[in-house]
This record gives C-alpha cells, sequence and structure tokens, in this order.
C-alpha cells in the first residue's frame, strides 16, 4: 500500500505565488483573516485553488479507505505543504 501512495502524483495544494500562502502561516491567522485574503484573490485563482483542495481532499479519503494511518496521513500532508488545521480552515472558507 505504502508504495501505491508513493507513486501518487499530486499537484501542490497551493502555488508560491499565490497570495493566500504568504506572509503568516494560516496556523497564526484567524479564519477571518484567511477570508480577507480569499477575497483579495481574483475568481479564477478561488476556483483552481477550490479544485485543488478538492483534490487532495479526495486522495486523503482514497488513503482513509485503503487504511492509512493517522501517521501516514500526517506525513502526507506534511509532504503537500499543509497542515490538518489549514486544511479543515480552507474546508469552512470554500464551504467543502
Amino acid at each position: 500500500m505504502e508504495e501505491d501512495m508513493m507513486n501518487m502524483q499530486v499537484s501542490p495544494v497551493m502555488q508560491p505565488e499565490q497570495p493566500m500562502m504568504q506572509g503568516t502561516p494560516a496556523p497564526q491567522n484567524s479564519a477571518g483573516q484567511m477570508q480577507q485574503e480569499l477575497d483579495q484573490i481574483s475568481v479564477s485563482e478561488q476556483e483552481e485553488a477550490k479544485k485543488a483542495l478538492i483534490q487532495l481532499l479526495n486522495i486523503l479519503q482514497q488513503m482513509e479507505s485503503q487504511g492509512a494511518s493517522d501517521e501516514e496521513i500526517q506525513a502526507f500532508l506534511k509532504e503537500a505543504g499543509v497542515t490538518m488545521e489549514e486544511l479543515k480552515m480552507a474546508r469552512e472558507m470554500f464551504g467543502i
């Protein structure tokens, strides 16, 4: 199973040039501050971010269904450059 996960191609959740990734890391931001940052990016960038979030959530769901441990999921999220808290906040902002 780990070999299957190692071969998965994952696009970065956010591109470095996107405003949400600049400045203070999300866990230190309040949800309101993140929403303000989200409001400042274009609709197309918001849609791209939402698609990337959905892709990440689908991969996590697949990992869970294949019996991945919490440690494996945390390692995957770390590799993707996102924390569980950031993921939860992003889900709330996009209503997913």
